[in-house]
């Protein structure tokens, strides 16, 4: 038994930890952003441009080395036009809602994601009668992963201070949140290779700036200071290219709602870089936070290994050590 399990344990464990290590980047690019906001860059103008550096750096890499991954599999353009515009607009909206509410506040709100993709996720088990599809221990990790971002974050400080618009921006970036996890996933599963999801997601993300936000009206002068334009480089590759990567491939291997608890560590590694960069202090309740959301990370993974677990169980004919991911819910 060891020997068919042991595969499929490394690549959910190796799932996982990618998406840590993504909003470990979405953190780091959120510094390098502060930076570019204080010198001028609008908001906006650098949710426009992360998305066109990182087209721009990865198509000539996929032209010279995988030019079979330029085209995308027939069937897929409903997933990658989705996953392109929730790529626009998850950045705006988060953008929108730091504009009106007080930071951590707009954090916790977009880190209400999982949640609704678990719930989304049990709705649909359940009217495929398959309820054990979402266990306890994936709303348990949720709560766990929410709490400890509200925490990290000092949302609750934040509480006076709330409008309706910024609470329906906040809210919006959270379904978008969930939105892109899933439409990479739908892709995926239609056949559309991670490159493949991210270059064209990337691409009709540019086309829908260009129309919202003219690229001839982007602030040009202000990249002619070097820090400036390492700082907007950073965002597009560092917070942009990377992660994304890093969450395509992988939804590949666990399911949206999984990825999206492990993106959760995101405000943790936030409040750790404004710690050692920016010399901000962290209180006794953002440590417990940051404890409830790698507790909430751990049992993820486990509540992820359960359900491969009750998978193969129900899939006698499945190729042993194979690595195959469990079916997961449409």
């Amino acid at each position: 038994m060891r020997a068919e399990t042991q595969p499929e344990r490394t690549a959910t464990t190796g799932a996982i930890l990618r998406v840590v290590l993504a909003g470990a980047c979405w953190a780091f690019a959120a510094v390098l952003a502060k930076y570019a906001f204080e010198q001028g860059v609008a908001p906006v103008r650098l949710a426009e441009a992360r998305v066109a550096v990182a087209a721009a750096a990865l198509a000539p890499v996929l032209a010279w080395r995988r030019p079979e991954l330029l085209r995308p599999p027939a069937g897929t353009w409903p997933a990658l036009a989705g996953f392109g515009a929730s790529v626009a607009a998850v950045n705006l909206t988060y953008y929108v809602a730091i504009d009106h509410l007080p930071v951590g506040v707009a954090i916790a709100l977009q880190y209400t994601g999982p949640a609704m993709l678990l719930a989304a996720t049990a709705l649909l088990a359940a009217r495929g009668r398959r309820a054990g599809e979402v266990g306890r221990l994936a709303w348990v990790a949720a709560g766990l992963t929410l709490a400890g971002a509200v925490l990290v974050s000092r949302a609750l400080e934040g509480l006076g201070a709330l409008d309706l618009p910024g609470l329906a921006a906040g809210l919006a970036s959270a379904v978008l949140f969930a939105t892109y996890l899933l439409t990479a996933e739908r892709a995926g599963r239609k056949g559309a290779a991670p490159a493949t999801t991210l270059l064209w997601g990337f691409l009709i993300a540019v086309a829908i700036w260009a129309v919202a936000a003219p690229w001839w009206s982007w602030p040009v002068a202000a990249l002619a200071d070097p820090k400036v334009a390492a700082a907007v480089l950073g965002v597009g590759l560092v917070g942009t290219l990377v992660p994304f990567a890093l969450a395509v491939g992988a939804v590949r291997v666990v399911s949206a709602a999984t990825a999206g608890i492990a993106a959760t560590s995101e405000p943790v590694f936030a409040v750790g870089f404004a710690w050692v960069l920016l010399g901000q202090r962290l209180n006794l309740a953002q440590l417990a936070g940051a404890a409830l959301v790698v507790a909430g990370v751990v049992l993820a993974q486990l509540a992820s290994a359960s359900r491969a677990a009750a998978a193969r169980r129900g899939r006698p004919g499945s190729r042993p050590g194979t690595g195959t991911p469990p079916p997961r819910w449409p």
